[in-house]
């Protein structure tokens, strides 16, 4: 099976198939790659712990996303959900060729770095880095494109 199939067999199991996902053309480790692309948007969609990823911004102000006063974590997922499914959201794999790179200062030979942009929910850059050696090792932050 092509690795964009594998990506929107992916896409659909995670509820999220209208996320647009670039990747360059040649992939290493497809398998890795893949299994590092469900860990990062497994990240996005229930690591709320930097104050500026999708999942807190959303949690900070749930009334805005007309979600009730205190949302079950499953009712924060599925806006998360909803915004990476709006159209305009595009994840896109962060390589060693790429000049592009994270504010924290990753290393992509080290990380496998992905960017999430849902300009629907605010203009950040949403960063989700997975360790190479140890892909359950993974965390994501925002920052504001300014």
């Amino acid at each position: 099976m092509a690795l964009h199939q594998h990506i929107e067999r992916l896409l659909r199991t995670l509820e999220v198939p209208d996320l647009a996902v670039e990747v360059p053309e040649e992939i290493p480790d497809e398998n890795a790659f893949l299994e590092a692309m469900e860990t990062a948007l497994n990240s996005f969609l229930e690591d709320g712990e930097d104050d500026q990823s999708p999942l807190a911004l959303i949690e900070a102000d749930p009334q805005s996303y007309d979600l009730s006063d205190e949302p079950e974590p499953a009712e924060l997922q599925e806006a998360v959900r909803s915004f990476m499914n709006a159209g305009d959201s595009t994840l896109s794999l962060i390589t060693p060729d790429n000049p592009l790179r994270p504010e924290g200062g990753e290393d992509p030979h080290k990380y496998w770095i992905f960017l999430l942009q849902m300009p629907s929910l605010s203009e950040h850059h949403w960063w989700a880095i997975v360790n190479k050696q140890k892909p359950s090792d993974v965390y994501n932050y925002g920052i504001i494109d300014e």
